[in-house]
């Protein structure tokens, strides 16, 4: 093999190598528990709550809101569920079913599977502990996310990240404070479904 051939074929091994450790960031699945902030556009309030959060790639995603406002938001590749449960006995709680198949929650971990490296979806900033991902036009208009910040613990890693902050479209934010966080998780099939629950008010 002449030297312009095995520089060649060098050249494509190490760019499939890098490409491959770039896409690899994300997990196949993850379980996390979390502190979730919430600011309001309008009103700049912000709420908090303390969950948990299951993810399997591709679009399934389970986040469990627990304390004074409890929530469970279930979605996957065919439909999407908030439910929340009744505060006393004699009042029903409430389901919202959606049929869009995929939410911004479940588009942005899906969209990690590209790596931390600029894409068509977004561009990359890496600073010090973190990296910024702005969105571009098209990975804004498909996922009504305009940029999100992602906070390290250490070497750059999924299994590492601390924090992350998501910036809808309209300006909405959300923060989440990983407080433990579990790759390569199992998960049951059931994870990502819902069943309605008895006295349940049902939505679409």
């Amino acid at each position: 093999m002449s030297l312009l051939k095995s520089l060649c074929v060098m050249g494509l091994l190490v760019g499939s190598l890098l490409a491959k450790g770039r896409s690899s960031f994300l997990p196949k699945s993850f379980h996390a528990t979390f502190i979730k902030e919430e600011k309001s556009a309008i009103s700049q309030k912000i709420k908090k709550n303390e969950g948990e959060l299951f993810y399997q790639y591709p679009s399934r995603i389970r986040m469990e809101a627990k304390g004074k406002r409890k929530t469970v938001y279930v979605s996957n590749p065919f439909q999407t569920y908030l439910y929340t449960p009744p505060v006393f006995k004699d009042v029903p709680g409430e389901l919202t079913i959606n049929k869009s198949k995929n939410t911004p929650m479940s588009k942005f971990f899906d969209s990690l599977k590209k790596g931390l490296v600029s894409n068509s979806i977004y561009k990359v900033k890496d600073v010090k502990d973190k990296v910024m991902l702005e969105f571009t036009k098209l990975g804004e208009k498909e996922m009504k996310i305009h940029s999100a910040t992602i906070n390290f613990k250490g070497k750059k890693e999924f299994s590492r990240i601390r924090e992350i902050e998501i910036v809808l479209d309209n300006k909405k934010k959300m923060f989440f404070k990983f407080t433990k966080l579990a790759i390569n998780q199992s998960f049951k099939k059931e994870k990502f479904e819902f069943e309605t629950p008895k006295n349940t008010r049902v939505s679409n």
